[in-house]
């Protein structure tokens, strides 16, 4: 016996008719039909069961004419859209100031301010409501800014800055690594390792990979093991890096058991299958800016310096002294309010120190004559044209290491800044022996006055060449590489590596080419738009290693910077997993969207 089927609603297809909106005030809210005078929902769209509805419960309105009627609609529709829009604002709400928690949160971090600082933060900004928005007062007092909550967000934001860094890293095609280690406030040793990368599309990634905390020795094996384990752990090949920057400690750059020395042999162990692969493909760099620095330490004008340190120090190091020596400038009007102090790990200090003491030398002279302790080589015209000898080279000698200095310098602009400089040395040396001192400013104000024994400035000029000879003299197995990177067109094709002469053989016949490398602003556009994968693979592969690779360990020496004002005297106790954190935070460039990252998180409000 056959059993009868059942009648669904749903299978009846009935649909809402937009008629019953002005008929009967019913108008479809969340897949249910409701009525817009009382509220109250009909579950099926029938027109039966709205007309019964409207009939029943809201007769009073069947007698209202038709114009009434239009305006009671209008009426209540305006009403259901503010509320709706208040119900909205108020679920979002809590969305908003999880949000405005972690704004705050991440300024903290990238400002290294301490976490506790937030409490701070949030009083001012109720201070702020209760004059400027009272009304809104109970939402700034919501949002919570205790030093847990602070810590946690900032926690989120460095663990979201490693997802979206490690989503890049697998578009790298090729990158470097620049590491080195300092020692922070309470004694631990903390390496730090930078990674630079660039993709396809030429696009470059610069960003801090770790800061590990070597609690035991700092040998070459820790730090290879180190940097090693940090490479694995984010997913890095070996079979793709281009070049390694560090210091020249000897754990770095030890001959046996340096850690790059270590490194390098891993990475010859891995690119065995690597036919094409040589050593010299790999740019191994001992920071250029700490070569410079310490070419520049060869000037034997130490009877200059000493002089200058030891009557800086005596003005700065003894409190009344000082007070006394600033308040002598100010009676003096001078340009200047004091004297500035020298110390051999900043690198450009040694130039101001001098310059400064040059240009307060008058006041210093009669400052000092006044305290009893004359600087008698201030009368003495010889010293005084070393002075100024020193002052002019030792500033020459910043200008270099400014232009070495930037987050966004290839090590290409390094080597043309040195190679540009030492070019101007053979000059100056030159000039010198002629005894011409146009390029030394204030010699040059003295020449008329003054007897200047140009030949022994020359001599100081030898010794500052030959340091650079001597220190730099690695760079010139990079010198073809370069020279085919920064001009393809120029380059004598015979002299170029054998796997690269073909495509420049049909690139320099290619004088539309030409004229657009000759025009371009940007080489890096130029390989990317122009050196195609399908015509140039290997020149445009030779770019990207000359682009990803780091020129200095300029990026880890401002770290460092960061990390002695992140965790001063009074954050002793600042663990290294939330300093790693807050410095990752402090330098990043890579954007996170914080208010996606507010979504994912619990709504809590501050109590």
């Amino acid at each position: 016996m056959s059993v009868a089927k059942k009648r669904k609603i749903v299978d009846e297809n009935r649909k809402y008719s937009d008629e019953w909106e002005e008929k009967y005030f019913f108008i479809i809210q969340n897949t249910k039909l409701m009525c817009l005078i009382c509220r109250e929902t009909v579950a099926v769209f029938k027109e039966y069961n709205v007309k019964r509805h409207y009939e029943t419960k809201h007769n009073d309105y069947l007698k209202f004419s038709s114009e009434v009627k239009q305006s009671k609609l209008r009426e209540f529709t305006s009403q259901l859209k503010t509320q709706q829009k208040m119900f909205s604002s108020a679920l979002q709400q809590p969305s908003n100031i999880v949000k405005a928690s972690y704004s705050v949160s991440f300024l903290i971090a990238k400002k290294m301010k301490k976490f506790s600082d937030g409490e701070f933060v949030k009083e001012c900004l109720e201070a702020v409501a209760k004059d400027i928005l009272p009304d809104k007062n109970k939402l700034f007092s919501n949002i919570s800014l205790s030093r847990q909550t602070v810590c946690r967000r900032i926690n989120d934001i460095s663990n979201e800055i490693i997802v979206k860094l490690r989503d890049r890293i697998q578009d790298f095609k090729y990158f470097s690594i620049a590491f080195d280690e300092s020692t922070d406030i309470s004694d631990t040793a903390q390496l730090v390792i930078f990674v630079r990368g660039v993709n396809e599309s030429f696009q470059i990634t610069e960003e801090m990979l770790k800061l590990i905390s070597l609690k035991g020795t700092t040998k070459g094996e820790d730090i290879f093991h180190a940097v090693e384990n940090s490479l694995c752990e984010n997913n890095l090949d070996l079979e793709i890096i281009s070049g390694i920057s560090t210091d020249g400690a000897p754990a770095m750059v030890g001959k046996e058991k340096g850690a790059i020395k270590l490194l390098i042999d891993k990475i010859e162990s891995t690119r065995k299958t690597n036919n094409f692969w040589k050593r010299d493909d790999l740019f191994i760099i001992h920071c250029l800016i700490h070569q410079q620095n310490l070419c520049s330490q060869v000037l034997s004008m130490n009877h200059v310096m000493q002089v200058v340190i030891k009557t800086v120090n005596y003005i700065r190091s003894h409190a009344l002294p000082h007070r006394q020596f600033k308040e002598f400038l100010k009676e003096l009007d001078s340009e200047y309010g004091d004297v500035v102090y020298f110390s051999h790990v900043r690198w450009l200090s040694r130039g101001k120190c001098l310059k400064r003491f040059y240009e307060l030398r008058h006041e210093i002279d009669l400052f000092m004559n006044d305290k009893q302790k004359p600087v008698l080589e201030l009368s003495n015209d010889e010293w005084l044209l070393d002075l100024c000898f020193l002052v002019d080279i030792v500033e020459k000698l910043n200008q270099l290491n400014i232009s070495l200095q930037g987050k966004d310098n290839l090590i290409i602009d390094s080597c043309n800044y040195i190679n540009a400089f030492q070019k101007k040395l053979l000059l100056f040396e030159f000039q010198l022996k002629n005894n011409n001192v146009q390029h030394f400013p204030l010699l040059n104000e003295l020449k008329n006055s003054k007897h200047i024994d140009s030949i022994k400035y020359a001599q100081e000029i030898r010794k500052l060449i030959a340091a650079f000879e001597s220190r730099f003299t690695n760079l010139d197995k990079y010198k073809k590489i370069f020279e085919v990177y920064s001009s393809p067109f120029h380059t004598d094709v015979n002299s170029a590596p054998e796997y690269l002469q073909m495509e420049l053989i049909d690139l320099q016949c290619n004088n539309e080419l030409k004229h657009i490398f000759e025009t371009s602003k940007s080489k890096i556009d130029f390989y990317n738009i122009n050196i195609t994968k399908e015509h140039f693979p290997n020149l445009r592969n030779l770019a990207q290693k000359v682009v990803s690779a780091f020129g200095s360990t300029y990026t880890c020496e401002s770290f460092f910077s960061k990390m002695k004002f992140a965790k001063d005297k009074s954050r002793t106790n600042l663990t290294d997993e939330n300093l790693q954190h807050q410095l990752r935070c402090a330098n990043t460039s890579i954007s996170i969207d914080l208010k996606k990252l507010s979504e994912r998180v619990e709504k809590q409000i501050s109590h």
